[in-house]
């Protein structure tokens, strides 16, 4: 893989391909040396590669503005991308057995990893109905409908209009089982930072934020000696 150039730059700077959530897509394309198509890629290894173009083309330094969850104010904090875990793929862990039980009904179930394509396909869809409103009066099932499109079966069930009907009618300790099991491979970056708050001086976690100077490093001004 090589560094991100000004093209890179200029994908990201369009709204059109933001918007309809291509740009990471794009990115990727380009600057693999290898010709595939990157919407096959597992999302665990889309999001190792983005934060390894980061740090190849920029920094691993990542410059953000953080909440304090005891006071609620901001303050500037200094990532290092290179102190975030990796978990690689253990040898035992099979496409073929991505199967479990579900901890209260019993029910069997058997799913897949999420890929580029399902992640567009879901980030459209909540795009769609916030566009529509429907979000509002029906509720966010977003995580719910995610799960969903990650599951073969439950119990031989297959179709997923039926499938995201059992969801809801499911315990919550299985439907959180579900989507933990279904959502958090044994793999991957942990993109969990834990950070001391200067004002509690109590410690917190945050997941890292992609924000727009993830890809955009601000400019660090320096003072200057008197």
């Amino acid at each position: 893989i090589r560094p991100m150039t000004g093209a890179e730059e200029q994908i990201l700077a369009t709204p059109r391909y933001v918007k309809k959530g291509e740009a990471v897509n794009m990115i990727i394309n380009q600057c693999l040396r290898e010709n595939y198509n990157s919407q096959n890629l597992i999302t665990a290894d889309r999001t190792y590669i983005l934060i390894y173009l980061r740090g190849i083309s920029y920094t691993n330094l990542y410059d953000v503005e953080v909440r304090c969850p005891f006071t609620d104010r901001q303050f500037p904090y200094e990532i290092d991308l290179n102190d975030l875990d990796l978990d690689l793929c253990p040898d035992s862990f099979s496409t073929s057995s991505l199967t479990g039980t579900l901890p209260n009904s019993g029910f069997s179930f058997s799913y897949r990893l999420s890929t580029g394509l399902d992640e567009q396909k879901i980030q459209s869809r909540k795009d769609e109905k916030t566009k529509h409103f429907e979000s509002a009066s029906t509720g966010d099932d977003t995580l719910l409908y995610r799960t969903v499109q990650l599951l073969d079966e439950i119990e031989g069930l297959a179709n997923k209009n039926e499938l995201l009907s059992l969801m809801k009618r499911l315990p919550i300790n299985d439907v959180a089982h579900l989507r933990n099991t279904v959502n958090e491979p044994p793999f991957g970056v942990d993109t969990k930072v834990e950070i001391i708050s200067p004002y509690a001086a109590q410690e917190f976690e945050i997941d890292l934020p992609l924000e727009s100077n993830f890809f955009f490093p601000r400019r660090k001004t320096t003072q200057r000696a008197s």
